[in-house]
């Protein structure tokens, strides 16, 4: 998997422009109890408990950290805060984002600094850096799990969108339905089931079993998530399908399935394939066979990414950074300013601002441009 980074979460709170303490600590509270802790947007996943406390680090100034995967992540929280007797409850967003390709101290080695000043500063360019980096080449390099659906095109040759492919742990043309699943709530306005990465909601809006349920698929099978299910009461029913020896964590996400007095049925990919053969530097799956042409009717599972960044990556990743870094108080888009007749001429090649990659850097980089198929 991909090394984690650290999120920090900073929260200051100011009366009248001028920093000051609260009566207690703040914490991830929200009115709403559901909604307390830091949740991860992309699955629900609560990966900040409930009622955690922010840790004070200086007068009216409040931390608290956690690792997370670098997917580009963005995580909800509500800060619960009690001054002068009164409590407060605010609702913040914040992004993850890539892990940085280097690192601080390799960039600091580089550049000759010993000095902590910038060390923040450099975090920031460094993420900046990777992630311009990876926009440009349409990929991503460090190691990490993926789970995908492509579009069957007819042809024999599936291209991954990252690469290099280490392991494809299955790989399957079409779905199924494994669950069947309804709500017979008398006095409910409407009942859905939603599936995300990591967990299955279930809601029902107004009556008595007003509210939602989260089961995590990790720990299930598709029978015993059938059980889990039929045990919420609540007017909740499920039978199995087929699979039910399966890891519940294969069932594909979707949203939004009303299932008030109906049915709605949650699908899993279909028995893998396995005449198939993987060109791993290239990022290109080649099957025995031919896909099927469909709609997002190909799922694969896999494993991609360096699992040691090469070092000439490693060195562009500091140089883009470096770019930036001595960019920051100066205009890098001139390249000639003449004070008689005040004459300026810009550079016909991004300067390193944060939305431009310089063409000597950009050269360097056409070996790691994502591959793409002829048509």
């Amino acid at each position: 998997m991909a090394e984690l980074r650290t999120i920090t979460i900073r929260e200051t709170f100011e009366i009248d422009g001028v920093l000051t303490d609260l009566d207690s600590v703040p914490a991830f509270t929200a009115e709403v109890s559901a909604n307390s802790g830091v949740i991860r947007n992309q699955d629900d996943t609560v990966v900040v408990a409930a009622d955690t406390n922010l840790t004070k680090v200086a007068t009216g100034t409040y931390t608290y950290s956690f690792t997370e995967s670098p997917n580009s992540y963005t995580y909800t929280y509500w800060i619960k805060w009690t001054y002068d007797s009164t409590t407060y409850y605010d609702e913040h967003t914040i992004s993850g984002g890539s892990a940085a390709i280097t690192t601080k101290t390799a960039f600091k080695a580089y550049a000759g600094i010993t000095v902590t000043t910038d060390d923040d500063l450099i975090d920031t360019l460094l993420l900046r850096a990777t992630s311009a980096i990876e926009s440009y080449c349409d990929r991503k390099f460090q190691h990490d799990t993926y789970r995908e659906r492509y579009d069957g095109d007819g042809t024999c040759d599936l291209l991954l969108r990252q690469y290099p492919i280490d392991e494809v742990k299955y790989l399957s043309v079409g779905a199924t339905d494994v669950i069947r699943i309804t709500n017979t709530s008398s006095d409910a306005y409407n009942a859905r089931v939603r599936v995300t990465d990591s967990s299955m909601v279930l809601t029902i809006l107004g009556g008595t079993n007003d509210g939602s349920d989260t089961l995590t698929l990790t720990d299930y099978t598709v029978t015993s998530l059938v059980a889990a299910i039929v045990a919420l009461t609540k007017g909740w029913s499920a039978t199995v399908q087929t699979y039910g020896v399966w890891n519940a964590e294969e069932i594909l996400p979707i949203s939004g399935l009303e299932c008030l007095d109906s049915y709605a049925y949650v699908q899993c990919p279909d028995e893998p394939e396995s005449d198939f053969e993987i060109y791993a530097n290239k990022g290109i799956v080649h099957l025995g066979t031919r896909f099927t042409s469909g709609v997002n009717n190909i799922i694969v599972r896999y494993a991609a990414g360096y699992s040691t960044i090469p070092q000439d990556l490693v060195q562009i990743t500091i140089d883009l950074a470096n770019v930036y870094y001595l960019s920051r108080k100066t205009d890098s888009t001139v390249k000639e300013e003449r004070l008689g007749d005040h004459k300026i001429v810009y550079a016909n090649e991004g300067g390193g601002g944060a939305r431009d990659i310089p063409q000597h850097i950009a050269k360097r980089l056409a070996p790691y441009m994502r591959w793409r198929l002829a048509v």
